[in-house]
Formats: structure tokens, C-alpha cells, sequence
């Protein structure tokens, strides 16, 4: 669909002493939310396949001059990111263009820019709008389970035993099972995080920082101190683009830390303009290439809500 000055009659020139506010030059483009929570890297192949490794198990007791035991270390779960192409147009014709009084259809790659931007964060934020149900990782169950399969034998989970609001006592309990349920694939439990992400939706926002920055326990009469502020490095972070008001996620400040990656195959990029042959017509495309996923799910911690 080309723009013309049906579609925008203000693009008219012979309007005199019209003022036209638009919101976006009257209000601030949201920052970017998904590049604080995701793995962010490059990638020169059509997909990028990531492997992980069963370590080997327990040292076991020997005796003296007893064999050894031997053990081998083993392929873990496979995840493929295949990157994904975006791209739109931009179409306007001669005459729009040569009657565009107020300068908006110059500003094209803003708003081409800023549409791509935002289905960057739909799509980064698929991952944990979907991740107690149809996203998932590599071991093929949800990416926040209780059930989660380990190579080397057995299952852990990065989710609540009992799905919980946030409160003092469900986030409490989240660190706990993050210490005691976070395991790698042979089996053994991993060091837990100390720096930590605290992400929620608006809804949750200052439940979230008075849980995190309450110098004594909060909600309560005791005069007890804030152990999860004391013990615990936070960085809270509010997304509108989170769509379960009750659900809240921790993850691993140390994006190394976490599978939650992204691969970039190709930038957001304003093609060349080109014009129609026919019509003449200008066109503006713009397009970018990228990929998110998890690729392993330890790291992280999440609760549905209730």
C-alpha cells in the first residue's frame, strides 16, 4: 500500500496555520528491555546449533591398589537457533512527498525503525510469555518445569514445587530451590547466582521493589533485616511486554550464566531506497535477520503466579 494524501490529508501544503503534535514527537520510545536479559552474539551461518556436555559422574571409593573406575563424558542436549527474516516497506508517491508540509514522511526510517524494534521485544519476550508452556528447552520440556530430564539420569526443576505470587516468602523459596534443585546434566548441583535479574511486569513492579529494597523485613512488624536485599545482588527489571501479571522470573545477572541467547544474522538495516518503475513511486525497505532461544535452561527461575 503506497502513502498518499488521501490516506493523510494533512500531507496537504495549502492547509495554513494547522498545528500537528504527533505522540510519537511528544512521548519517549520505550529503551531497549530483551538485550538486559539475553546473550546477545553474532552469527555468519544460516543456524547456529549448540551442544551441551554430560560431565561425568561422582568420584567414587577406591581401595588401595584397587582399579580405577573410568567414566567418559557425553553429548548432552543439541538446541538449533534458526534465524528468523523480518522486513517491511515503506511506499509513497511523488506527490506525497513533494507535499509534505510537516516533514513526516522524511522521518520514514524512525518509524520503520521503531516498528522493527518493537517486534524485537515481542519476540525476545515470547520466551518467557510461552515459557511454562509451548517454549521450550533442549531436553523437550517447557523452559520452566519441574520436570526437566538430566542426560546422566534423574530430573530437577527451575520453578516453584507450588506455583506462587511474588511475595517475600515464594521469592525466598525460589532462592532456596535455586541452591537445592539447579543441577547440570550428570546430575550434580551448580553454584548459585549472586548477582540476579528480578524481571516482572508492570503489575508487579513495586511489589518487586519493596521486596528488594526494604532495609527491614518487609510487610511485616518484625524488626528483622532484609535478608534476599542483604543477601543478594538484584537488578530489577519492568517489561509491558510481559503479558502474565502474576508471573516473575530470576535469572543469572552474568548473561554466561544462562542459555537465554539471541544470534544476530543480520542487523536491523534500511535497505537502499529504491523507486517503481512504473509509478515512481519511493520505497523504503527495511529488514533484519535474528534468532532467540534458550540453550539450556540452567540459570534461571520462574513462577506462573496464582
Amino acid at each position: 500500500m503506497a502513502q498518499t494524501r488521501g490516506t493523510f490529508a494533512e500531507l496537504y501544503d495549502n492547509i495554513d496555520k494547522a498545528v500537528y503534535t504527533l505522540l510519537f514527537d511528544a512521548q519517549k520510545e520505550l529503551p531497549r528491555i530483551w538485550t538486559k536479559l539475553y546473550n546477545v552474539k553474532s552469527s555468519d551461518k544460516k543456524f547456529e546449533r549448540i551442544m551441551t556436555v554430560t560431565g561425568m559422574g561422582d568420584v567414587p571409593e577406591k581401595g588401595e591398589g584397587a582399579p580405577y573406575t573410568s567414566d567418559i563424558i557425553r553429548a548432552g542436549w543439541t538446541k538449533d537457533f534458526t534465524h528468523t527474516e523480518y522486513g517491511m516497506m515503506f511506499e509513497v508517491t511523488q506527490t506525497a512527498l513533494e507535499d509534505d508540509q510537516y516533514d513526516q514522511l522524511a522521518q520514514h526510517a524512525r518509524w520503520l525503525m521503531f516498528s522493527a524494534r518493537v517486534v524485537e521485544e515481542k519476540k525476545a519476550h515470547a520466551l518467557f510469555n510461552n515459557g511454562f508452556t509451548t517454549e521450550q528447552s533442549p531436553d523437550g520440556v517447557a523452559l520452566f518445569s519441574a520436570s526437566h530430564v538430566l542426560k546422566g539420569g534423574g530430573t530437577a526443576r527451575n520453578t516453584l514445587s507450588t506455583a506462587a505470587d511474588l511475595s517475600v516468602t515464594s521469592l525466598t523459596q525460589a532462592l532456596i530451590d535455586w541452591q537445592t534443585q539447579t543441577k547440570v546434566e550428570s546430575g550434580q548441583a551448580v553454584n548459585y547466582a549472586n548477582d540476579l535479574i528480578l524481571f516482572v511486569p508492570p503489575a508487579l513492579e513495586f511489589t518487586a521493589d519493596r521486596i528488594l529494597n526494604s532495609t527491614l523485613l518487609p510487610g511485616s512488624a518484625d524488626n528483622d533485616r532484609n535478608a534476599i536485599k542483604a543477601r543478594r545482588n538484584w537488578t530489577l527489571v519492568v517489561s509491558p511486554y510481559l503479558t502474565d501479571e502474576d508471573a516473575f522470573f530470576l535469572l543469572s545477572a552474568d548473561k554466561k550464566s544462562h542459555g537465554i541467547t539471541s544470534y544476530t544474522r543480520v542487523p536491523i538495516s534500511m535497505e537502499p531506497a529504491m523507486t517503481d518503475a512504473r509509478t515512481r513511486n519511493r520505497l523504503y525497505p527495511v529488514r533484519f535477520r535474528r534468532s532467540w532461544g534458550a540453550s539450556w535452561w540452567q540459570g534461571t527461575f520462574a513462577s506462573p503466579g496464582i
